[in-house]
């Protein structure tokens, strides 16, 4: 055997591989178990979290907030730790926050100077049932959905 015939050879060999390796690794990220769309059913209701929080989510598109805490400063508020949590009407839609699961979207007027203010609910399901949480609210502080109380 010549040593160009071997060469072409491993050449061939190193190539098959290198293929294999990114075949393998766009199959293993465009075709795993896509999740399954959230729905209304998924969302309506009342959500409690453990810090006071609560959000009330109609099947209608609308909502009421109490306590939730702000997304920043950018909204409108005041910066006292009064102003720090809104209380009050909001409409929703379903969006994802960037880099995380799928769940929905608050939208609502700042009080102070009635700028349109966002707050995301990431929504994940568990065996114990579906739980969220926002992503402005400190570590640990997660929402429970309460089944109970539909729309």
């Amino acid at each position: 055997m010549s040593t160009s015939f071997r060469r072409t050879i491993w050449w061939l060999i190193g190539a098959t591989g290198l293929f294999a390796m990114l075949a393998a690794a766009f199959l293993m990220n465009f075709l795993e178990d896509p999740e399954d769309p959230l729905a209304i059913t998924d969302v309506a209701g009342a959500w409690q979290s453990s810090d006071g929080g609560r959000l009330t989510v109609r099947a209608d598109g609308t909502a009421d907030l109490e306590r939730v805490t702000r997304p920043g400063l950018d909204c409108g508020q005041s910066t006292d730790a009064a102003g720090r949590s809104y209380t009050g009407p909001a409409t929703w839609v379903f969006d994802t926050y960037p880099d995380e699961k799928p769940g929905i979207r608050f939208d609502y007027q700042g009080p102070a100077t009635a700028k349109p203010c966002k707050i995301y609910l990431v929504v994940f399901s568990l065996k114990e049932g579906t739980k969220g949480f926002l992503p402005q609210d400190p570590p640990g502080v997660d929402y429970v959905r309460s089944a109970t109380q539909q729309g």
